[in-house]
C-alpha cells in the first residue's frame, strides 16, 4: 500500500467540506480536482496488480498457468470469474487481483507480463486505499465487484471510502452476509474511461448471503441517513465518482 503524505490526513479530516464544495459548484470543482495529480509519492509494503479480462475478450490459453507462476514466486492471487446477475452491467469476464510482497517483486514480474498476457487483457498497477479484506479466502464465497470512474485523486478517494463506503460495508458485515471488502485505485486509466478506475471488491459468505444483502444494506442506509455528515456525502457522491459496472463473480482456484 502507498505511504500517504500529511496532506492525506488533512484531506481525510476535511472530506465533508470537499463534498459540499463540489456539490454546490455543480461539479466544476470536482472536474478541477480530477486534473490535480495525487500527492502520494512514496511506495512501501505490498504492490497490487489488477488484471482485467473485458467481456468478449480472450485470455491466453496459459493464463491460469501464468498466475500460478506468479503465486509460486511469492505473490498471492485472487482470480474471479463473472456470473450473470441482476447486480448491474458486467464489468469483466475475469478479474485477477495479484498481490506482490513489494514494488521490486512487481517490477520484476511486470517486465514480461504485458507481452505474455496478450493484447486483450488490461494490466494496471493499483493502490489499496482501504483494506478490510477477509483473513481467509473461502472457495464457497461469492464476490461483487463495483467499478467506478474516480473524479478525485487517490488521497481524497480514500477519505470518501472511509467516511461513506465503509459504514455501509460494515453494516453488511455486522448483518452476517459480508466477510470483507477492499477498495483499489488504478494508477493509469483504461480505454473508454476518462478518469482512473476504482474497484470495490466485496466478499460475501456465499451466493445465498449475497441474495440477502440488499435488504440489510437498505435497512442500514436508513440509519446512516440520520447522520447529517453521511447524508451530505450521499447527496454529492456523483461529484466524486461515476458508476461503471457491478459484477457478481465466483473465485477460481489458482494452484
Amino acid at each position: 500500500m502507498r505511504t500517504f503524505t500529511r496532506r492525506t490526513a488533512m484531506l481525510t479530516g476535511a472530506m465533508m467540506s470537499l463534498m459540499l464544495v463540489a456539490g454546490c459548484s455543480g461539479g466544476k470543482d470536482a472536474a478541477d480536482t480530477k486534473a490535480e495529480p495525487a500527492s502520494v509519492e512514496v511506495d512501501s509494503g505490498p504492490a497490487y496488480a489488477l488484471i482485467t479480462q473485458p467481456v468478449g475478450k480472450t485470455a491466453p490459453a496459459d493464463y491460469v498457468a501464468q498466475l500460478s507462476a506468479a503465486k509460486k514466486a511469492g505473490a498471492t492471487v485472487l482470480l474471479l470469474r463473472s456470473k450473470p446477475s441482476v447486480e448491474g452491467p458486467e464489468g469483466f469476464a475475469s478479474l485477477a487481483v495479484v498481490t506482490f510482497p513489494d514494488g521490486g517483486a512487481y517490477d520484476a514480474w511486470s517486465k514480461d507480463a504485458a507481452a505474455k498476457l496478450g493484447k486483450d487483457l488490461l494490466l494496471r498497477r493499483a493502490d489499496l486505499l482501504v483494506d478490510a479484506r477477509a483473513k481467509t479466502a473461502d472457495p464457497k464465497a461469492a464476490y461483487v465487484v463495483s467499478h467506478y470512474e474516480a473524479l478525485v485523486p487517490a488521497d481524497a478517494y480514500t477519505g470518501y471510502t472511509k467516511a461513506y463506503i465503509s459504514p455501509n460495508m460494515d453494516g453488511q458485515k455486522a448483518g452476517g452476509v459480508m466477510t470483507g471488502y477492499a477498495m483499489y485505485y488504478e494508477r493509469e486509466p483504461v480505454p473508454g474511461v476518462k478518469g482512473n478506475r476504482t474497484i470495490l471488491v466485496k466478499q460475501y459468505v456465499d451466493e445465498a448471503a449475497f441474495g440477502k444483502s440488499e435488504a440489510i444494506k437498505e435497512k442500514n442506509k436508513l440509519e446512516l441517513l440520520k447522520n447529517p455528515e453521511w447524508k451530505k456525502i450521499n447527496d454529492t457522491k456523483e461529484t466524486i465518482r461515476k458508476d461503471i459496472s457491478g459484477t457478481l463473480a465466483l473465485p477460481e482456484t489458482v494452484d
